[in-house]
């Protein structure tokens, strides 16, 4: 009859520690710095691993006026490098909390 509750209370303690776990990963994604590059690396944007944005370098030649389509296009490519860099170090990283468990919303 009890049987069923010591499962539950494995359970909760499994969840607990998972939780604690996750709260360590998501310490150190604030830690993580990645950069992504376009045009060469004439365009580098850096993020942390939360997706915070915390430089973006342009090398002088592109602020031409004429370049401001081709300048555009370099920052979209650099942040979505960055950005991707990020969550892949996130979702391997999480990964290993949720023993390769595809988990909503992680």
């Amino acid at each position: 009859m009890f049987e069923g509750l010591k499962d539950v209370g494995k359970l909760m303690k499994q969840a607990k520690e998972m939780k604690s776990q996750m709260k360590k990963v998501q310490d150190e994604l604030k830690q993580v710095v990645v950069t992504g590059a376009a045009m060469g690396g004439k365009i580098e944007v850096t993020m942390t691993g939360e997706l915070e944005c915390t430089s973006v370098l342009i090398d002088s030649a592109l602020l031409d006026p004429k370049q401001g389509p081709l300048l555009q296009k370099a920052l979209k490519e650099a942040i979505n490098g960055s950005a991707k860099k990020a969550k892949d170090i996130a979702t391997q990283k999480l990964s290993v909390i949720s023993g390769g468990l595809n988990l909503p919303g992680l």
